[in-house]
């Protein structure tokens, strides 16, 4: 085993003194020699056989809730005063399997090499990391994860703290907005559409609303109408770069991380009701069939008629009123066209979401239910960005395409069999690939789309306003020339990087709030229904289950034999925030 910054499992090939010769296999050709400081010895063909250590070469690491148990059973061994100072590896596998083979050693030792804070290891010994050791280092990763280090390694930025040019420059911006501002007169008027945004109440970056259009003929425009920060922000200025270092607004449970200076994106960019505001609007037709025929894309005006919350809206489109029947029209025809995407091999996933919010400081779960007017939002956010990814596949510009690959574990026949819901779409997630940013435009398998762009947050993420910033120098609209592919791609690959880390952020938050949650309940909490989504590790029992009440998904050890879609109870055995530790047991039930 090579002890290094990248761990990987070996043969030893030969020996000489203070180096040894390295093969990937038995049987493969010998590699270079290394340091014998740099290898950690996991067992030897004296005690197992030649088939068990090839096997052993191709182990993967413990997935971390199973790993942790090896930290709660060597507390217990200390508190009995039965471990002082550190094991060997065999002990440590003992720890976890009764019999272990070379292969669980593999397994065990690539967990413990590779980022954890449970264990360190010194001179090929094994110790356990103490409670208050393990306090401060994920006080100390919090700390840092949270600060969005997403910049070059040299540098990172506060969460709150824009640069003073930012600020001062946000703020000019604020005051200016009234003014005229270059291109503004030829900007299409479509101020006299009755428009409506709809988001949660909480909700102070307002990046879209949807109008509809009727003409004599009986053919209808969708129009969707994004606001349009070019208005203000200048490409290559420092707010632009300070957003692109950003990559994104954070939605944390406690407080808002915004990607522009909080007085501007909720202020002059944001389409918030009262009066005109700029906007780039997208007019879509389609045929009976629900696909796209048409498409215009215009610099525009608009004025919000109706700021609504999702259960407004969910009450307007089950009305209907006569007199304003808009909204209930727009449903329909975007209900059909979400029927169409799944006829395409769309993954549709109408179920409750648990996320955590703070209120006082305190986690709470809140859930999120599934209504017609979220779908009917969703739906015409990706109807904008399959029209413009369309358009630009056709104009042969270079975009931020969002694509996903898709390779179903599972055959349609073996899907078929699983029960409908949230068992069968966790084995069809666990068959897509992961999506990604590139120039040039490919499917988008999860969406049933043949091309996709996002391209309706531009407040909140920079991959739209790029996107936006792409057409307007296509159409001269703005001074700046477009993005060659060999330029954008270098960009993708950072903001891609950047949303990731984003991404871990927003994970690790609720996860905290997830573990405080939990122990908050502690004297209360009693077996909750759940069902077996799929397995993480069959020969653990180790499976994904949904926890119903909680509108959560979370890896659970099964007592019972048990398959995708049983009803289970499920017990909270422990948990810890402090050692980052939460342990689900499941019974059928």
């Amino acid at each position: 085993m090579l002890n290094t910054r990248t761990p990987r499992l070996a043969i030893i090939a030969d020996v000489r003194p203070g180096k040894v010769l390295l093969a990937n296999s038995i049987s493969a050709k010998s590699s270079k020699w290394y340091p014998l400081r740099d290898i950690f010895l996991i067992g030897s063909s004296k005690e197992y056989s030649s088939e068990l250590l090839s096997d052993a070469l191709s182990a993967i690491p413990l997935v971390s809730s199973i790993f942790s148990i090896a930290w709660i059973e060597s507390q217990r061994l200390i508190d009995r005063k039965l471990l002082d100072g550190g094991i060997d590896l065999l002990a440590f596998a003992k720890l976890l399997f009764a019999k272990p083979t070379p292969t669980d050693l593999a397994a065990c030792w690539l967990s413990l090499a590779n980022k954890q804070d449970l264990f360190r290891i010194r001179q090929n010994k094994i110790f356990v990391r103490s409670q208050p050791e393990l306090q401060q280092l994920r006080q100390a990763r919090r700390r840092q994860q949270l600060s969005i280090q997403i910049k070059p390694e040299s540098e990172v930025f506060e969460v709150e703290q824009f640069p003073a040019e930012c600020l001062a420059e946000a703020d000019r911006l604020v005051l200016s907005a009234s003014e005229s501002q270059p291109g503004d007169s030829a900007r299409i008027d479509l101020s006299h559409l009755r428009s409506f945004s709809i988001d949660d109440p909480c909700t102070v970056e307002i990046d879209d609303a949807i109008s509809i259009q009727h003409s004599a003929d009986g053919i209808h425009k969708i129009w969707i109408h994004v606001a349009d920060p070019h208005r203000l922000i200048q490409p290559g200025g420092c707010l632009d770069l300070e957003a692109q270092r950003r990559a994104s607004s954070i939605y944390l449970s406690h407080r808002l991380v915004p990607m522009f200076p909080i007085g501007l994106g909720s202020g002059p960019l944001s389409l918030s009701p009262g009066s005109k505001k700029a906007a780039i609007s997208v007019a879509i037709c389609l045929d009976q069939n629900s696909c796209i025929v048409g498409i215009d894309i215009v610099r525009s005006w608009v004025q919000i008629t109706y700021a609504l919350s999702y259960s407004d809206a969910d009450e307007l489109i089950e009305l209907a009123p006569p007199q304003d029947a808009d909204l209930a029209e727009i449903n329909a025809l975007l209900l059909n066209r979400r029927l169409w995407r799944e006829a395409q091999g769309a993954l549709l996933m109408d179920q409750p979401e648990g996320r955590f919010i703070r209120m006082d400081g305190r986690p709470q779960l809140e859930i999120t239910e599934p209504g017609c007017s979220r779908a009917m939002v969703a739906e015409a956010m990706l109807l904008a960005g399959a029209a413009v990814a369309n358009w630009a596949k056709e104009h042969q510009l270079a975009m931020p395409f969002r694509c996903q690959a898709g390779n179903q574990s599972l055959s349609p026949d073996q899907l078929i069999e699983l029960p409908a819901g949230a068992v069968r779409w966790a084995h069809q997630r666990l068959g897509l690939g992961r999506s990604r940013l590139q120039s040039e435009a490919a499917a988008h398998q999860a969406l049933g789309l043949s091309a996709y762009l996002q391209w309706t947050s531009p407040i909140r993420r920079y991959n739209d306003l790029l996107a936006h910033r792409q057409w307007l120098t296509h159409q001269n609209l703005i001074e700046a020339e477009p993005l060659a592919k060999e330029l954008i791609n270098p960009l993708l690959d950072k903001l891609e990087q950047q949303s990731r880390e984003v991404g871990q952020i927003s994970k690790e938050d609720q996860r905290c709030c997830l573990l405080e949650w939990l122990e908050s309940l502690k004297p209360k909490l009693i077996a909750q229904d759940g069902v077996m989504l799929r397995w993480l590790r069959e020969d653990q029992n180790l499976a994904l289950v949904r926890i119903e009440p909680w509108a959560l998904e979370l890896p659970a050890r099964l007592r019972d034999p048990a398959g995708p879609g049983d009803l289970l109870k499920i017990n909270v055995q422990e948990v810890d925030p402090a050692r980052d530790l939460l342990h689900l047991k499941a019974t059928i039930g």
